[in-house]
């Protein structure tokens, strides 16, 4: 019986390894480049594998390496995207694989004869069962590569302190001078990526805090030779992290920048750091590496201390988000992209943030990248700060999902995209602002109701009946013969609490929906500002995300209105999940040639513009003329219903 146990766990092992090699086979097949470059893409993934050994898989991966290798053929470069999250690897499976896969690449490429092929590597790790000792046996593995190559290079190249090559025809040169007079050999082989996610390895979670561990991520991070086998991106969500290995990394990087011997490849030392979804890094551990992205200031180089930090979830307040800004505005160009969504951050924070972009591009011409502050308690002030960001082209892209955002931040960034239409001195001609999530629409949102509040509507519902019946009998038989005195029915079942209020929604006065609502006020400061000289569209692309805003059909004329009247820019709108048809969704985004239905609609927005202005004895002229944007749209400054 023991035997019949044994031979069907060979046989299940059999069968799970035969199929991984058929998956990667076909995974690993190189797929076509978009760009004209020749470089071939290979993926080898094994994810979510529960009932194999970590050896079986780690010893798959290795032998698809073979036919990854033989599929590169002649091209350019190549990038091979490893990718074994969530199949159970422990530390010496994942130790193992990583030290076996760094050995066969480079005795393939010192065994290449013909020309040698950039070699690219993707990494992910993530959702295994990795400890502080296994990530830090990572990383040494890294570095310690990396040092070896070190040694064969300075054995190799040179003698002392003079350079091999140039001694033999009598110059003596300095091993600090070797980049002004060589030119040093391109890698073959570099870490893209290495993702470690979802393993506990930071200290904040079971397993205790590893010095091991932080030394590793401070020698990482101070690295400053522009060694290929440290990785570009460095990927570390929902790890455990807190500041204490914030602190390293922030030590690391001082380290690297106090170093007197530099390179020009110094941003192969990680310059994407993703540290999402640790919660317990908080103000102290941003405070720590804001305080290393403002020190770490180089004059001689104009590459970024990062080009993107991810502190997403991280449960930062309005202290981390200032100490950020004044790295920012300290330390120009320290950082491009920064998310900082899902955290504590209020308009005092934002307003911080916004301030620094526009002070960094004011006194040294720096735009940034990207600023994404979701899901914060941000508000109007926030938001009117960052749209004179957008509005001076101080920043690409902007992003204040699910914030709270109402009318008066909306007429901002109305205005500033009027601003930015006429300003000449962009760094780029595409900008994007996604401001979806925020309810600054007027459309009532129906809430489903739980199965307590149907019993309780069908119960009211009866009072209201027996209301309803009482009030009939009291006007059969006389109401002030009943002590009932009341102008109408609907008067006397609010007055005597027998239905709940009246529905006030379609009393509101125009002039105020107009003041209320967010896409109506930002429509109004774009056809007031932008003065179109010509006919033809601008090269400026600005695309705005409006999605789940409560736009009502009012809204979609205004919107529209600003899309027909705004001739100087190429302006779009994204108001999918809204409830509108895809041929209206279609038109605002400016897709499948839907002009005649987006000119209808601004047409509406118009002729509703015209009818207010008549009732307030001021007529904007539109019924009769083609409508033309600002110059009717600006002609009366009188009226102005969005005056705030």
């Amino acid at each position: 019986m023991r035997g019949e146990q044994i031979d069907a766990h060979y046989y299940c092992t059999m069968v799970s390894t035969t199929l991984i090699s058929l998956v990667a086979f076909i995974i690993s097949r190189p797929t076509a480049a978009a760009d004209t470059t020749s470089i071939s893409k290979h993926q080898i993934h094994h994810t979510h594998i529960f009932h194999t050994q970590p050896h079986v898989i780690a010893r798959t991966v290795l032998s698809n390496i073979q036919q990854t290798a033989i599929n590169r053929g002649g091209d350019e470069s190549s990038l091979i995207d490893i990718d074994v999250s969530s199949t159970q690897l422990d530390d010496n499976a994942a130790v193992s694989l990583v030290e076996e896969l760094l050995q066969r690449l480079q005795n393939e490429d010192d065994s290449a004869e013909e020309k040698k092929v950039l070699l690219k590597i993707k990494l992910a790790l993530a959702m295994n069962k990795i400890t502080p000792f296994g990530a830090s046996k990572l990383i040494d593995i890294l570095i310690n590569s990396m040092e070896e190559e070190e040694d064969e290079i300075e054995k190799t190249v040179t003698n002392g302190t003079t350079i091999v090559g140039l001694e033999e025809e009598g110059n003596n040169v300095d091993v600090e001078d070797i980049d002004a007079t060589t030119q040093v050999e391109e890698p073959s082989i570099l870490i893209e990526e290495l993702d470690l996610s979802f393993n506990d390895i930071g200290g904040n979670g079971i397993h205790p805090p590893s010095t091991e561990l932080l030394d590793s991520i401070r020698r990482l991070f101070e690295r400053n030779d522009g060694s290929s086998l440290v990785p570009h991106v460095l990927v570390l969500e929902n790890c455990g992290i807190g500041a204490v290995l914030c602190r390293s990394i922030g030590r690391g990087i001082l380290t690297a920048y106090e170093s007197k011997t530099k390179t020009a490849n110094r941003s192969r030392r990680p310059s994407v750091l993703r540290l999402g979804g640790n919660s317990d890094i908080g103000d102290a551990g941003c405070v720590a590496l804001a305080a290393s992205l403002r020190m770490a200031i180089d004059e001689n180089c104009n590459e970024p201390v990062l080009e993107e930090l991810d502190l997403s979830s991280c449960d930062i307040g309005d202290a981390g988000a200032e100490a950020l800004a004044l790295a920012i505005s300290s330390n120009h160009g320290c950082l491009l992209r920064l998310d900082l969504s899902n955290n504590k951050i209020s308009d005092a924070g934002c307003k911080a943030l916004g301030r620094a972009i526009v002070d960094a591009r004011l006194c040294s011409g720096i735009t940034f990248e990207e600023i994404i502050l979701d899901n914060n308690s941000i508000g109007d002030e926030g938001a009117s700060v960052l749209a004179e960001a957008l509005g001076c082209g101080a920043s690409k892209s902007i992003s204040l999902r699910s914030c709270t955002i109402q009318a008066q931040g909306m007429a901002a960034f109305g205005s500033a995209i009027a601003t930015l239409v006429n300003r000449k001195d962009c760094d780029s001609n595409h900008f994007h602002v996604d401001l979806s999530g925020n309810k600054f629409g007027l459309k009532k949102i129906k809430k489903k109701k739980s199965s307590a509040g149907r019993i309780k509507d069908k119960a009211s519902s009866n009072i209201k009946f027996v209301g309803k019946t009482l009030m009939g009998a009291a006007k059969r038989f006389s109401s002030e013969s009943m002590g009932i005195s009341a102008d109408s029915d609907d008067d006397e079942e609010v007055t005597g609490g027998l239905i709940d209020d009246i529905d006030e929604e379609n009393d509101i006065d125009d002039g105020h929906k107009l003041k209320s609502c967010g896409a109506q006020a930002f429509t109004a400061e774009i056809l007031r500002a932008v003065k179109p000289s010509t006919t033809e569209k601008g090269n400026k692309q600005i695309s705005i995300g409006m999605r789940q805003c409560c736009l009502d059909d009012a809204a979609i004329d205004a919107l529209s209105a600003s899309i027909v009247g705004s001739k100087a820019i190429q302006l779009s709108v994204d108001v999918s999940m809204n409830g509108f048809d895809e041929d209206i969704v279609d038109a605002l985004a400016h897709e499948n040639n839907e002009e005649d239905l987006l000119s209808s609609m601004a047409e509406e927005h118009m002729e509703y513009m015209d009818r207010l202005a008549e009732e307030a004895n001021i007529g904007f002229g539109f019924s009769d003329d083609e409508f033309d944007g600002y110059d009717d749209y600006n002609q009366y400054d009188d009226y102005d219903p969005y005056d705030f």
